[in-house]
């Protein structure tokens, strides 16, 4: 009975100690997991569950494009993406193009270079200038090398050709006239690699609107909450992949003629690379703001200064329909905004 009774004892001993180490551990954790609630990191985690979400969502969005039987350019298309692989992922090429606009051109490579943007690889500044000697190039403070590419027509396809000496999957195609500030073209430099791989990817958003006649009318966007659609984003402020400019740049029959609609009309060449894009991918743009209001430098000459700059543009739209032979441009309303916490 004595060696019972201690053996009970023992037991209880032991049972006592777990119970009071168990309610321990859960006394802990339960402190823990409050303080994680009202921690910063809490916030981070609900950005990332948001953030997971608004992908789902983005990616299952039923698509509109009616495009159908590119073949021989899809072909094109995925020969490049496995080309470019070697290509640096981590870094980007800013492509930005200019015409005698020198005060533009320094006071945007100004902004942009002011500060780091630590993913940035090179800027290469595409001088459509052909009775002008481009400057020298030459290294910014950060260590980022400008070159000066000069082109052999004054064309606005020439932004969009593949330079060979790219090392970077990304190439920013910029205007000499805006530019993102340099934290906010790191964030959506980051936002493309994650989300945008393939679409166009940036800051300048437009629309289109269907008509009666089912022509279609080029259009700013609306600012309604309740509206705020667009399937454009231009190529004066974008991230696009190298393997859409090869396709822009090949000898399939379809951007050929694109390519010489650009050079007759000298308009339109962000159009055509949305209409591009969105007919291989079968995806829409997308934008990305950053957390201060991209700068624009509204110079006195340019392309959209012109009269009848949206009847153009509206005429375009229309002719590229039928050099498609549909409308490939898909509606989006989806954003990512810096410093904006997404509930």
């Amino acid at each position: 009975m004595d060696a019972s009774r201690m053996s009970a004892a023992i037991r209880y001993r032991v049972f006592k100690r777990i119970a009071i180490t168990v309610f321990a551990f859960a006394t802990a954790a339960g402190i823990a997991f409050a303080f994680f609630r009202i921690a910063p990191e809490n916030h981070i985690q609900r950005i990332t569950e948001t953030v997971k979400g608004w992908e789902t969502s983005f990616k299952s969005t039923p698509k509109l494009s009616k495009c159908r039987g590119f073949h021989d350019a899809n072909k094109i298309w995925k020969e490049s993406q496995l080309k470019r692989q070697r290509l640096r992922d981590d870094k980007f090429t800013i492509a930005m193009q200019t015409y005698r606009r020198p005060k533009e051109l320094n006071e945007t490579l100004n902004g942009l270079l002011l500060e780091k943007i630590p993913s940035l690889s090179e800027v290469v500044v595409v001088w459509n200038d052909l009775e002008a000697t481009p400057p020298e190039g030459y290294t910014s403070k950060h260590g980022v090398p400008v070159r000066f590419r000069q082109s052999p027509v004054n064309s606005l396809n020439q932004k969009l050709w593949p330079d060979p000496a790219y090392q970077t999957q990304a190439i920013f195609l910029s205007d000499d006239d805006i530019f993102y500030k340099p934290r906010d073209l790191e964030f959506v430099f980051q936002t493309w690699r994650k989300f945008g791989r393939r679409r166009m990817t940036g800051g300048f958003a437009r629309c289109t609107i269907e008509e009666a006649n089912h022509e279609y009318k080029y259009s700013f966007c609306s600012t309604d909450d309740a509206h705020n659609n667009y399937n454009m984003i231009l190529s004066g402020l974008s991230f696009a992949h190298i393997s859409f400019l090869d396709y822009y740049s090949s000898n399939d029959a379809l951007a050929t003629k694109i390519r010489a609609y650009v050079d007759q009309h000298f308009n339109c060449e962000d159009i055509a690379m949305n209409y591009l894009v969105s007919m291989l991918t079968g995806e829409g743009p997308l934008l990305v703001k950053g957390k201060d209001p991209y700068v624009m430098l509204s110079p006195p000459s340019g392309i959209s200064t012109k009269p009848g700059h949206f009847e153009a543009r509206t005429q375009c739209l229309n002719d590229f329909n039928k050099l498609f032979g549909c409308m490939p441009l898909i509606e989006e309303t989806g954003h990512m905004e810096h410093g904006v916490i997404l509930s």
